[in-house]
């Protein structure tokens, strides 16, 4: 049976002769088209499946068009059964080379590995590892550890100016994080040494003339662009002024027209930068004086405001001489020549060590792939010819996602593009923070012919413009936006008649309510209520979803139309994880179930948590903690009272050793179980031991009768997903994998090991995870998330063709501020950057199938709209277009245009824009306030009657708690807070009190000396007590020795054995306490406990109820008499002022003497202080 073609993808089936770029706007069937072009080769020409490189960016997609073209060639197989070269296709699909470009490249080198030059005297071998993301950085970063020991060993003026400028810090890392993203980014290249030379060279031979660099050019053509927009924009404003009375028309217009006068002439100055310094424009003359109320007034007044905002930004680099700018960059070339070469220098040690390792990294693949296929002068290798060979054609799906690596590969792999077949959409393209290069599709199809008029031989392209996916209301809004906003300029192409969506979807059924939704809504905090955005906007979503539901609303199914369900609904926001709290409470406050794509911490949940423990304890079952968290887990179900006495059995030394002692059936049976998965642990790999551990555990069945239980056995089969992985990366033995695992999560880099909820109801997802996926019912929502500036903020930036641009850092100042190489890098990047937000803003358009409603929340939106206004056209200027702040603002601009956004600004009092003829289908609400949301929610529960008034009970207001003081008492307290409590200090009831100031503690590195302060040396000298041998001789020399000891078995740091003060010890040994402590039988040092008693020992209003005390005795002793408690004070004290020093330590000492007393039950007998600075005791 025949497969239905529209004309366009017929053409891009069966056009050959050349290389064929299909551009295929969303929904047009592109994977369609590539199976289909397959199936004519294998019917046609007898071509076999495995004749072909078919390419995508991801495994996911790899086996789902796999698994297109397998079910494809059955239904073929099933038409003509009698075909024999159709059936053995069947066999052969799965050999097939529909991979990634990682997999080919991996391929590719494992069988060509030899060709390879050694790298430092290493040899890559073919079986090499692949490193994964975390591993790789850990690499990294050792290297780049040693590369910067030698960098400042061998420290130059050109280093010093680096470290001291651009890498100054706290610490090496602001110099560590310049190296590694600028050697990120070099990844993007086919040779990325070769770019970095060319960027030192760059910098070795300044140019002299600004004019005749690329950072000067763009910097002038953006300033004379703006120029133009202001010049329009002000003569457009002044026609428009009205004459009522004379008194705007002579107030206003002729400076309005004056204004726009030096604006045409510092733009006519464009390509001499000495020439557009002298042009600069301005409002020379201050507008005239218009009385009384004026909205038109006010709305000049707005966009002389916005246009001298604009003009300070603009004039900003013409306000610094040529000369002075040269002059930065001379300044800085020193700098920049030592980060070209200490990158170059990390990236060689780098390589070396992968190779030492016989590993690769992901973009290593790539490169090594371009060794072997390309020569020095592009022309591809003799391999490249014989891997040609291999294939009829080379099909790239995606091909906007492609990078200049990429497509040098492609090139060479493809008989210089004779037999490449490339399909993609260049408007998804948003994969740029990834490196992709939208750029490289938009070369070729800005210099492609049609097929249809294309030479043999002669590159060629195809549109297919057609969307089957959407109804018409939703393409017609999707195509009015898009036709206003998007342009050369600002989105880096055109969005014309060529590129806007076409209806295809002729299949669906008639419907009433289609057209897409826009909803502004004023969030404006007021005296009694201050409201939060993401809570507004998500109830007023959440209403609207469930009004949907209660009416009905109807969306395709099967022939005709059906009643909406959650399912068919999604939320998609550019970042959720800041709102989906938000949104998921508003959601199921009106019953509305949700499934979040936005992952919370997988290994804090519980089966993930157990599971992770347990792998600990079979590596090293001596870990109290992992060890506590399995016994309690589900898995096994220890109690907390069984747990404790456990614990009694042997209460010093490991849990483990108190396990061991008990003979309980449930303990046993535990013991025989990790006994079991140690010794299978001996010989298995972490995969296959943690498969067993689900099993003998039975973790799914025990996990996924919880709540959530299919979301928990996704979990567990996620982590075995990474535990094979790591299996397959060098990580088999569990000692590796866990070492591995605990280095990621001890630095903050634990894996993306999230599962997709699965299960039903609205789904709540990004915009990014959205793409390729269609929704019936689309709302657009956190359309005000301001565009994020840090791309353009770091010290050095980054551009594939401009190279590097950095700030200027004046030492002597103490300044830091762009040089006019940063200036252009930072226009041309945020150019770039709000040209792929446009693309998300497509792509997230072009998920709906039916419906699309966008919600844009503010806060001061009237303002907004007001500053917009005065901006917007038809079509809206590229530097309009280029003021927006948020996707909300790209959306607003075309609808301000519009009859139904007229009402947006009646609101905001200001004259409506120029006016299109064409709305594209928007219904454009205003909720000028949360409280007029209401009506967004069903009509039934709208009118609910409210209920009988009834009669007014003081009684609830008068109830007192009964328990108080509970309440303002702290359910567990150590026994150092007890000194100086409220009720110790009633005493001094109306004398003045002086509150003490709170000073942050510097670091050390900003001390001007770094020795400890006098609490470290308290925390020191009572280390010195807890470890030293009371029998030392009373002498500095041996407590020197002493604390010499405890320095080398690390029980003290160098710092503080420097601190401590011998003499002030040995004083102390000479005690006569000393000699009580050394004359004891027992002596506990450092005692920790912790005990529940009544809270009346911390406030006796809070009496009955109980709190859990906590501390550290310094020292305690038994004597015939009783125990003695000690503790040792190091306050700076006088003779004179130790007594009334000591009273201030009695509720602390008599916390310390009645815990001893419970826990050792033993009556204490003394209450010692023992003050260093007096060498004096003191009894309580």
């Amino acid at each position: 049976m025949a497969v239905e073609l529209t004309l366009d993808q017929r053409t891009a089936v069966e056009n050959r002769g050349g290389s064929l770029l299909v551009s295929a706007a969303a929904g047009s069937g592109k994977t369609k088209v590539l199976v289909e072009r397959l199936f004519r080769y294998i019917m046609e020409e007898q071509c076999a499946v495995d004749d072909f490189l078919i390419i995508t960016y991801t495994k996911a997609a790899a086996a789902e068009l796999r698994g297109k073209i397998a079910a494809e060639l059955s239904k073929r197989v099933a038409e003509h059964p009698d075909n024999a070269h159709l059936r053995r296709q069947l066999f052969r699909v799965y050999q097939a080379d529909i991979k990634t470009v990682d997999a080919f490249c991996a391929a590719l080198l494992r069988e060509n590995v030899y060709r390879l030059p050694p790298v430092a005297g290493h040899t890559l071998t073919p079986d090499f590892r692949v490193l994964d993301e975390q591993e790789a950085a850990m690499v990294k970063e050792r290297v780049l550890e040693r590369t910067l020991e030698d960098f400042y060993a061998g420290m130059d003026d050109q280093r010093r100016q680096l470290a001291e400028t651009l890498g100054a810090g706290r610490d090496d890392r602001a110099l560590e994080q310049l190296v590694l993203e600028l050697h990120r980014k070099l990844q993007s290249h086919p040779y990325p040494l070769e770019w970095l030379e060319k960027v030192r060279r760059g910098w070795e031979t300044l140019p002299e003339d600004l004019s005749q660099t690329p950072y000067g050019r763009i910097i002038m053509e953006d300033a004379a662009a703006k120029a133009d927009f202001w010049a329009a924009l002000l003569e457009k404003t002044a026609d428009g002024i009205t004459d009522e009375g004379g008194a705007d028309r002579s107030a206003y217009s002729d400076r309005l027209v004056e204004a726009a006068a030096g604006f045409r002439g510092f733009s006519a100055a464009c390509g001499d930068w000495n020439a557009m310094a002298a042009a600069l424009p301005g409002f020379h003359r201050r507008m005239g004086a218009v009385r009384g109320e004026n909205p038109e007034k006010e709305h000049v007044q707005a966009i002389v405001k916005q246009c001298k905002d604009d003009l300070k930004k603009l004039a900003a680099p013409f306000t610094v001489t040529q000369a002075e700018h040269l002059s930065d960059l001379s300044a800085m070339a020193p700098a920049m020549l030592a980060l070209t070469a200490l990158t170059a220098d990390f990236s060689h040690r780098y390589q070396a060590e992968k190779a030492r390792r016989n590993a690769l990294d992901f973009s290593d693949q790539e490169h090594y792939a371009i060794d072997l296929l390309c020569q020095p002068n592009g022309q591809p290798t003799e391999l490249a010819q014989q891997v040609a060979q291999r294939y009829r054609e080379i099909m790239v799906d995606e091909y906007q996602d492609a990078n200049d690596v990429q497509n040098c590969i492609f090139s060479a792999v493809s008989r210089q593009e004779q037999n490449l077949f490339t399909v993609g959409d260049v408007k998804q393209s948003i994969y740029r923070f990834r490196l992709a290069d939208p750029t490289i599709f938009l070369r070729k199809y800005n210099a492609y012919v049609p097929a249809g008029q294309a030479e043999d031989g002669q590159p060629r392209k195809v549109l297919l413009s057609k969307n089957f996916r959407s109804r018409q209301s939703v393409l017609d809004g999707c195509n009015a936006i898009f036709r206003s906003i998007m342009s050369r300029r600002m989105g880096e192409m055109d969005y014309g008649a060529e590129e806007q969506l076409y209806f295809g979807a002729a299949y669906y059924p008639p419907h009433p309510d289609t057209a897409a939704e826009y909803h502004f809504i004023d969030v404006a905090d007021t005296e009694k209520e201050r409201f939060d955005r993401a809570a507004v906007e998500a109830r007023f979503v959440a209403e609207r979803i469930r009004r949907m539901l209660d009416e009905g609303y109807a969306v395709s199914g099967g022939d005709g139309l059906r009643r909406c369900t959650p399912e068919d609904f999604v939320i998609l926001m550019r970042s959720p994880r800041s709102r989906l709290k938000a949104f998921t409470a508003a959601l199921a406050a009106r019953n509305i179930p949700c499934a979040a794509d936005e992952s919370s911490d997988f290994f804090a949940t519980v089966e993930i948590a157990v599971v992770w423990s347990l792998l600990q304890i079979i590596d090293n079952p001596r870990q109290d903690v992992p060890l506590i968290s399995v016994l309690r887990s589900p898995l096994f179900g220890f109690t907390p009272d069984r747990l404790a006495a456990i614990r009694a059995l042997q209460k010093d030394g490991d849990y483990f050793d108190a396990l061991l002692l008990d003979d309980s059936a449930d303990t046993q049976d535990f013991l025989r179980t990790l006994e079991s998965l140690r010794t299978a642990a001996r010989d298995e790999t972490v995969d296959v031991l943690l498969w067993r551990i689900y099993n003998t555990c039975r973790c799914a069945a025990v996990f996924g009768a919880m709540p959530g239980g299919q979301a928990r056995k996704d979990n567990l089969t996620a982590f075995y997903t990474y535990a094979r992985q790591m299996a397959g990366a060098g990580k088999k033995s569990l000692f590796d994998f866990t070492a591995h695992l605990r280095t990621l999560l001890e630095n903050g880099d634990a894996p993306d090991l999230s599962t997709r909820q699965s299960a039903g109801g609205v789904r709540i997802m990004s915009i990014h995870k959205s793409k390729g996926l269609e929704f019936p019912i689309v709302f657009l929502c956190d359309l005000s998330k301001r565009f994020d500036p840090r791309d353009v903020q770091e010290p050095v930036l980054v551009h594939p063709q401009l190279g590097l641009g950095v700030e200027c850092v004046d030492r002597e100042r103490g300044i830091r501020y762009d040089t006019v190489s940063k200036t252009a890098v930072a226009l041309q990047l945020q150019r770039e950057s709000k040209s792929e937000e446009m693309r998300i803003l497509y792509v997230a358009m072009t998920r709906a199938q039916e419906k699309m409603i966008a919600v844009d929340c503010r806060k001061k939106g009237r303002k907004r709209v007001a500053d917009l206004a005065g901006l917007a056209g038809v079509p809206t200027p590229p530097e309009a277009v280029a003021a927006g702040k948020c996707l909300g603002d790209w959306v607003l601009l075309p609808l301000l245009c519009t009859a139904p956004g007229a009402k947006l600004c009646q609101w905001a009092d200001v004259p409506t824009p120029e006016q299109t003829t064409e709305d594209g289908g928007w219904q454009v609400y205003l909720w000028d306030s949360p409280a007029a949301m209401t009506a967004a929610v069903p009509q039934e529960d709208a009118a609910a009657p409210l209920p009988e008034e009834q009669p007014f009970d003081p009684a609830p207001l008068e109830w007192v708690y009964g328990h108080g003081a509970a309440t303002v008492t702290p359910g567990k307290v150590t026994a150092t807070q007890l000194k100086g409590r409220a009720i110790d200090e009633e005493i001094a009831e109306g004398a003045p009190t002086r509150r003490r100031a709170v000073l942050f503690e510097k670091p050390l590195f900003l001390r001007e000396t770094t020795g400890l302060t006098a609490a470290e040396k308290g925390t020191a000298v009572h280390a010195v007590m807890q470890y030293i041998d009371f029998r030392t001789p009373a002498t500095p020399s041996a407590v020197a020795a002493e604390v010499e000891k405890l320095a080398q078995r690390r029980l003290l740091t160098p710092q503080q054995a420097a601190a401590v003060d011998c003499a002030m010890v040995a004083r102390f040994l000479a005690s006569p306490l000393a000699e009580r402590i050394r004359g004891a039988d027992k002596v506990w040092r450092e005692y920790r406990f912790s005990l529940l008693t009544d809270s009346a020992l911390y406030d006796p209003q809070a009496a009955g109820e109980e709190l859990l005390l906590q501390g550290v005795v310094d020292c305690a002793f038994e004597t015939p008499s009783g125990l003695v408690v000690v503790d040792f004070k190091t306050d700076r004290v006088t003779p004179q002022q130790q007594s009334q020093r000591a009273e201030g330590y009695r509720p602390q000492l008599e916390a310390y003497a009645l815990a001893l007393g419970k826990v050792l039950e033993k009556d204490v007998s003394e209450k010692l202080l023992y003050f260093f600075h007096t060498n004096s005791t003191v009894k309580l």
